[in-house]
Protein backbone atom coordinates (compact mmCIF):
# COMPACT_ATOMS: atom_id res chain seq x y z
CA UNK A 1 0.00 0.00 0.00
CA UNK A 2 2.82 2.43 0.97
CA UNK A 3 4.63 1.48 -2.60
CA UNK A 4 1.28 2.45 -4.21
CA UNK A 5 1.06 5.87 -2.37
CA UNK A 6 4.63 6.76 -3.28
CA UNK A 7 4.12 5.76 -6.83
CA UNK A 8 0.73 7.58 -6.83
CA UNK A 9 2.83 11.01 -5.11
CA UNK A 10 5.57 10.31 -7.77
CA UNK A 11 3.74 10.27 -11.20
CA UNK A 12 1.71 13.45 -9.30
CA UNK A 13 5.32 15.46 -9.08
CA UNK A 14 6.02 14.56 -12.35
CA UNK A 15 3.31 15.65 -14.23
CA UNK A 16 2.88 18.84 -12.50
CA UNK A 17 6.86 19.37 -13.53
CA UNK A 18 6.57 18.47 -17.17
CA UNK A 19 3.35 21.33 -17.05
CA UNK A 20 5.68 23.35 -15.32
CA UNK A 21 7.78 22.80 -18.04
CA UNK A 22 5.08 23.08 -21.08
CA UNK A 23 3.88 26.34 -19.30
CA UNK A 24 7.22 27.77 -19.93
CA UNK A 25 7.49 26.58 -23.32
CA UNK A 26 4.02 28.24 -24.31
CA UNK A 27 5.69 31.52 -22.80
CA UNK A 28 8.51 31.52 -25.00
CA UNK A 29 6.55 30.47 -28.05
CA UNK A 30 4.33 33.51 -27.55
CA UNK A 31 7.13 35.58 -27.33
CA UNK A 32 8.15 34.54 -30.20
CA UNK A 33 5.46 34.69 -32.27
CA UNK A 34 4.82 38.25 -31.29
CA UNK A 35 8.34 39.00 -32.65
CA UNK A 36 7.89 37.19 -35.58
CA UNK A 37 4.82 38.43 -36.53
CA UNK A 38 6.22 41.85 -36.49
CA UNK A 39 8.72 40.95 -38.77
CA UNK A 40 6.13 39.11 -41.18
CA UNK A 41 3.80 42.53 -41.13
CA UNK A 42 6.92 45.16 -42.06
CA UNK A 43 8.43 42.01 -44.48
CA UNK A 44 4.63 42.19 -45.76
CA UNK A 45 4.80 45.96 -46.26
CA UNK A 46 8.80 45.92 -48.12
CA UNK A 47 7.53 43.48 -50.49
CA UNK A 48 10.34 41.00 -49.05
CA UNK A 49 9.09 37.47 -50.33
CA UNK A 50 11.85 35.44 -49.04
CA UNK A 51 11.69 36.98 -45.33
CA UNK A 52 7.92 36.88 -45.08
CA UNK A 53 7.16 33.28 -46.12
CA UNK A 54 10.22 32.81 -43.78
CA UNK A 55 8.58 34.65 -41.22
CA UNK A 56 5.34 32.78 -41.94
CA UNK A 57 6.38 29.37 -41.82
CA UNK A 58 7.84 29.56 -38.73
CA UNK A 59 4.55 30.93 -37.26
CA UNK A 60 3.43 28.00 -39.22
CA UNK A 61 5.14 25.64 -37.46
CA UNK A 62 5.06 27.38 -33.63
CA UNK A 63 1.08 27.18 -34.05
CA UNK A 64 1.53 23.38 -34.72
CA UNK A 65 3.45 23.30 -30.94
CA UNK A 66 0.26 25.39 -29.01
CA UNK A 67 -1.81 23.50 -31.18
CA UNK A 68 -0.11 20.36 -29.30
CA UNK A 69 -0.27 21.73 -25.80
CA UNK A 70 -3.75 22.78 -26.40
CA UNK A 71 -4.66 19.26 -27.01
CA UNK A 72 -2.73 17.68 -24.25
CA UNK A 73 -4.55 19.87 -21.71
CA UNK A 74 -7.92 18.66 -23.58
CA UNK A 75 -9.36 22.43 -24.22
CA UNK A 76 -11.18 22.27 -27.82
CA UNK A 77 -11.80 25.70 -28.74
CA UNK A 78 -7.73 26.39 -28.12
CA UNK A 79 -6.82 23.76 -30.05
CA UNK A 80 -9.52 24.96 -32.71
CA UNK A 81 -7.74 28.33 -33.01
CA UNK A 82 -4.26 26.94 -32.69
CA UNK A 83 -4.65 24.88 -35.50
CA UNK A 84 -6.54 27.65 -37.77
CA UNK A 85 -3.63 29.48 -36.92
CA UNK A 86 -1.23 27.46 -38.41
CA UNK A 87 -3.18 26.53 -41.46
CA UNK A 88 -3.14 30.41 -41.94
CA UNK A 89 0.16 31.51 -41.82
CA UNK A 90 0.51 28.11 -44.15
CA UNK A 91 -1.57 30.15 -46.68
CA UNK A 92 0.51 33.58 -45.68
CA UNK A 93 3.72 31.94 -46.49
CA UNK A 94 2.77 30.49 -49.88
CA UNK A 95 1.04 33.64 -50.97
CA UNK A 96 4.23 35.63 -49.85
CA UNK A 97 6.24 32.87 -52.03
CA UNK A 98 4.31 34.00 -54.99
CA UNK A 99 4.37 37.62 -54.55
CA UNK A 100 0.65 37.89 -53.87
CA UNK A 101 1.45 40.11 -51.06
CA UNK A 102 -2.36 42.05 -50.57
CA UNK A 103 -3.63 38.45 -50.55
CA UNK A 104 -1.04 37.80 -47.96
CA UNK A 105 -1.73 40.93 -45.92
CA UNK A 106 -5.42 39.54 -46.10
CA UNK A 107 -4.89 36.10 -44.74
CA UNK A 108 -2.73 37.27 -42.35
CA UNK A 109 -5.12 39.71 -41.01
CA UNK A 110 -7.86 37.06 -41.01
CA UNK A 111 -5.26 34.25 -39.56
CA UNK A 112 -4.34 36.76 -36.54
CA UNK A 113 -7.85 37.06 -35.67
CA UNK A 114 -7.19 33.48 -33.95
CA UNK A 115 -5.11 34.88 -31.34
CA UNK A 116 -7.25 37.33 -30.39
CA UNK A 117 -9.38 34.83 -30.15
CA UNK A 118 -7.77 32.50 -28.04
CA UNK A 119 -6.02 35.39 -25.44
CA UNK A 120 -9.84 36.52 -24.74
CA UNK A 121 -10.75 33.02 -24.07
CA UNK A 122 -7.74 31.36 -22.00
CA UNK A 123 -5.38 34.41 -20.45
CA UNK A 124 -5.78 36.46 -17.85
CA UNK A 125 -3.92 39.73 -17.24
CA UNK A 126 -1.96 39.59 -13.93
CA UNK A 127 -2.41 42.66 -11.81
CA UNK A 128 1.86 43.07 -11.31
CA UNK A 129 1.47 42.90 -15.10
CA UNK A 130 1.98 40.11 -17.82
CA UNK A 131 -0.70 37.21 -17.73
CA UNK A 132 -0.96 33.90 -17.24
CA UNK A 133 -2.46 31.02 -19.02
CA UNK A 134 -6.35 30.42 -17.83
Amino acid sequence: MKRILVLGVSVAVFAVALSAQDDAEYKTWMQTVGATAGSLHKNLDAKNAEGAAADAKKLQEIFSYVHEYWMKKDVADAMKFAMNASQGFGSVAEEASASKFEEASATLKTTSANCGGCHTVHREKLPEGGFKIK
